[in-house]
Parts: structure tokens; C-alpha cells; sequence
């Protein structure tokens, strides 16, 4: 267990931030590990924690330089293929070459792309996508690490205040007198804010929402209970809104206290494809999957 992440989780009045702790990256290499035995993606949950340990390298040699330029996003790409290459496949290494050998303009237009959880149009491109998702997070966790977030303007907005990135996901903490306090988790920065508890980031509905898990997914959902609106019964659950047909997961670190968003989100997107086949559209983004790559 990583200190830094959790010491702060059963705050009696919710932070409306909460910066990315120094280890982000370490503690979800672990969290996918673990969650790897007996799951039946364990290899791909792996080759992601693979990828989450590089980035703690990464961030840990780059953690004091200002990271904000196309240049710095290469030389971190560089380094994750370097580090990781003896576990990537021929498509992997021939992508990210072509990534490498783009010009600062045209990369720095994918990313802001990828940013938005959208595949390249090139499908030459699409193996090399997890490692620049990579490099963005690790430039975005260490900017977001650099700045006084007390100085910015809190907003339940769909979009992360340090660095507007969607969410990944959101995150139910423990708050004051047990009861859950809920935080988006961004995508890119990891830094997270205190939304609502019952609310479509989405769209901003408040009523027509349902919370579905892969337990329950033989079965009608239960009824909305308006007494206790925020019972839920699965370390992750894919909020629902019936008004904008939108899916964000949730993620309890209540039911497990070692949940992290990323790595939880992986380990459940057997529950986005379900929401799916109901006619919701996911909007959580994670730079390890982007839809079309798989």
C-alpha cells in the first residue's frame, strides 16, 4: 500500500482536489497485478502494469524538469520503448517508431487526440497508442504535481480543472461519518475532483440514472431507492444515464480499499461492453485501452 494515495481519504469535509500522489504509477502497476490472478485478461492486465512500472521510472528521472513541450513528450516516449521493449511485439515497435519520426506538429496533434480517448485514423499507428497514452500521462501527472492546486477554481465539470482532460473514471472515498464521498479521477493527470454522488457527468441529470455490476447482470436492475440512493453493491459499477445514454464507471475503494481507478476500470470493461449492448455510450476514457485498438 502506497501511504501517499490514501492517507487522506477519510477527510470529515471533502478536498475538492486531491493532486496525484508520488507513487500513482507504482501503486497501479500493483493494483493491476493483483488484479491479473485468475482474471481471464490476466496477460493484457500485465503488459499494462509493465507499462505503469516504466512510467514510475519515467516520472521519478523527470519529476523536477518542466515536462510541458512536444520535445520532453518524445524523449518520454523514447524512454518507455526503450524500457519496455523486450516485452512489446513487432507491431508495437514498428508504431512507435512511426509516432517517433513524426514531426513535433503532427504528434503533438495525436496526442491531443488520444487525449480524448480517440484512435488514430492510421491503423499502423494503433499499437503504439497505449505507449504515447503513457507518455501523456506520466507529462501530465508530473506538471499537475508541479502546480498549487489551491489557487484553481473548483466545478463539478465533466472535464478534469488541472489539466481538462475527461475522467477515467470516479472514485468512492470514505468521507465524514462513513458515508461515501465521490471524486472524477482524470484521465491524464490522475489528480481528482469532488463531484456529486447521483449525477451524469455527462450531461448533469441527476434522476434517471441506474447503477449496474457484473453481478447483477442476469437480473432487472433493483428499483431506485430514494432513501438510500447511494447503497451500491459491487467494488465497480457502471453508472447509467437514461437522459443522455451515457456510462461512467465507478470505482469503491469502500468495498476494497486497494481500488485504483485505472486499473479497476481495466479489470471491468467486460461491464462497459454489457452497458453497451443496454445502448449506453462510455465516457470514461483510459489510455491503456482506446476503443479500436484491441
Amino acid at each position: 500500500m502506497f501511504i501517499d494515495d490514501l492517507a487522506i481519504q477519510d477527510t470529515a469535509i471533502p478536498q475538492p482536489l486531491r493532486p496525484p500522489g508520488q507513487q500513482v504509477f507504482a501503486r497501479r502497476a500493483e493494483r493491476l497485478r493483483s488484479l491479473a490472478h485468475g482474471h481471464a485478461m490476466a496477460d493484457f492486465l500485465r503488459c499494462c502494469a509493465d507499462i505503469a512500472h516504466a512510467q514510475q521510472a519515467c516520472h521519478d528521472r523527470l519529476a523536477e524538469q518542466a515536462v510541458n513541450s512536444t520535445a520532453c513528450l518524445r524523449d518520454m516516449l523514447t524512454q518507455l520503448h526503450n524500457t519496455l521493449g523486450p516485452v512489446l511485439g513487432d507491431a508495437s515497435h514498428s508504431a512507435v517508431h512511426c509516432l517517433l519520426a513524426m514531426d513535433d506538429d503532427t504528434l503533438q496533434a495525436l496526442a491531443l487526440t488520444l487525449r480524448a480517448g480517440t484512435a488514430a485514423a492510421n491503423p499502423a499507428l494503433q499499437a503504439g497508442l497505449p505507449l504515447l497514452g503513457a507518455a501523456l500521462q506520466v507529462q501530465a501527472v508530473i506538471s499537475a504535481r508541479q502546480r498549487d492546486l489551491s489557487r484553481l477554481q473548483h466545478s463539478e465539470s465533466a472535464h478534469c480543472p488541472v489539466c481538462h482532460a475527461p475522467p477515467v473514471a470516479s472514485l468512492l472515498r470514505r468521507g465524514d461519518s462513513g458515508h461515501a464521498v465521490r471524486y472524477a479521477c482524470c484521465s491524464q493527470c490522475a489528480s481528482e475532483w469532488h463531484v456529486t454522488r447521483v449525477k451524469c457527468l455527462g450531461c448533469g441529470n441527476t434522476r434517471e440514472l441506474q447503477y449496474r455490476s457484473l453481478a447483477l447482470h442476469d437480473s432487472e436492475p433493483a428499483a431506485p431507492n430514494h432513501k438510500q440512493p447511494h447503497q451500491h453493491r459491487a467494488v465497480h459499477e457502471a453508472e447509467c444515464c437514461d437522459s443522455c445514454h451515457g456510462e461512467l464507471k465507478m470505482v469503491s475503494t469502500l468495498l476494497d480499499a486497494q481500488a485504483e481507478p485505472f486499473a479497476d476500470d481495466l479489470a471491468s470493461l467486460m461491464l462497459d461492453m454489457l452497458a453497451g449492448e443496454a445502448g449506453y455510450g462510455r465516457i470514461g476514457v483510459n489510455p491503456y485501452f482506446i476503443a479500436g485498438q484491441a
